[in-house]
């Protein structure tokens, strides 16, 4: 589920959204900009080399219908650009009983951050 999926109710982001990411951070399916091009990340292997991240990842290069894959070896503090950083977040109703009224929703740290409270559409009208 998406963060805009969510039932009915207010939505408190924080401000923060990430501008620039480590190498060691990336997860499959995140976008980055390298170079001007779009690359998505295949999957991340973080037990290559001490302080080394092997980064596999698929791109159209020249802007073609043709996918190129390569294997990337950087240092793990490398900082990337990137597109979009979809994270898993667990959100609960601020007003609720706690854990009686929480979501799993995908959160873009690129766009929006992270979800500081939620409030049900039910408290919202109270």
């Amino acid at each position: 589920m998406r963060l805009a999926d969510l039932p009915r109710g207010v939505v408190i982001m924080t401000g923060s959204v990430v501008t620039a990411v480590e190498a060691r951070e990336l997860r499959e399916g995140d976008l980055l900009t390298v170079g001007g091009t779009t690359v998505t990340v295949t999957g991340t292997d973080h037990h290559d080399l001490p302080g080394m991240t092997r980064i596999p990842v698929s791109y159209h290069p020249y802007d073609t219908e043709t996918v190129r894959s390569e294997r990337w070896t950087l240092p793990a503090t490398t900082r990337l650009i990137p597109r979009q950083l979809l994270r898993t977040e667990r959100v609960d109703c601020m007003s609720c009983e706690p854990g009686t009224n929480g979501r799993d929703v995908l959160v873009d740290r690129v766009t929006e951050g992270w979800v500081q409270s939620w409030v049900c559409d039910a408290h919202l009208q109270m």
